[in-house]
């Protein structure tokens, strides 16, 4: 299984130093699932790459797509 997977802003509360200021960070919200890589990968826009990734629960299988 495929997991498309969107960059979302979080601000955390800052529990060292200045507590007036958040800390800025990411969370990775899962939008969606497949069986097919090249299904999720339309889904991507062109323009925003970078805010979005593809993981799969199978590494063994990730590893071999890759090798090929």
């Amino acid at each position: 299984m495929y997991f498309l997977e969107r960059k979302e802003p979080y601000a955390m509360p800052n529990i060292l130093g200045n507590h007036s200021f958040p800390v800025h960070t990411y969370r990775w919200r899962q939008i969606a699932v497949s069986e097919a890589k090249w299904a999720l990968e339309n889904l991507i826009p062109p323009d925003k790459r970078d805010e979005y990734r593809i993981i799969s629960n199978e590494p063994e299988k990730e590893r071999e797509e890759n090798a090929n």
